[in-house]
């Protein structure tokens, strides 16, 4: 499915560029399933709803839609944080049918500190530290910021006491 749509997009960008050299040619109605075959091709290969993960895990979980940042540092893979109070797992998606395989996970107890900052250039998020780690481990999320609190909680940490 992933090739069929890639293929897709491919053809219609051609189309597009073909008519686009001639000069009163109507061109912008391919943009729009241009346009909708990339949406596509993002939904298939890196949304990972609760759902999902609700398939495969069968205890309770904090979900957190997310990025992680791998290793060097240039590539986002999309997919979704599960934490629970024993555990820590990110989540991937695994075809395009909706099945999902664990990418990356630590134990709760592991886990040294987080901070909500900005984890790159462009993004913000949660970066974790993470013992028997050499760096941080960073996920992309816009609501990570919004949703500390219950992201605290998961973990089975106290809350903070932000008075002074």
């Amino acid at each position: 499915m992933k090739r069929a749509v890639l293929a897709l997009i491919l053809v219609i960008f051609g189309f597009f560029v073909y008519y686009a050299s001639f000069r009163y040619m109507v061109i912008w109605p391919l943009l729009f399933p241009l346009l909708a075959l990339v949406g596509v091709f993002y939904v298939i290969t890196s949304v990972v709803t609760e759902g999902m993960i609700k398939k495969v895990r069968k205890d309770s979980f904090f979900y957190l839609r997310c990025s992680m940042i791998v290793k060097n540092g240039e590539e986002l893979q999309g997919g979704a944080l599960a934490v629970t109070p024993t555990e820590l797992v990110f989540y991937a998606r695994r075809s395009e049918k909706g099945g999902v395989k664990p990418v990356w996970s630590c134990f709760t107890e592991a886990v040294e500190g987080y901070t909500m900052k900005k984890v790159d250039d462009h993004h913000n998020g949660i970066s974790l530290a993470v013992s028997g780690e050499t760096g941080e481990i960073r996920f992309v999320s816009r609501r990570a910021a919004k949703m500390e609190k219950e992201f605290r909680a998961a973990l089975g940490w106290p809350e903070e006491n932000t008075t002074a």
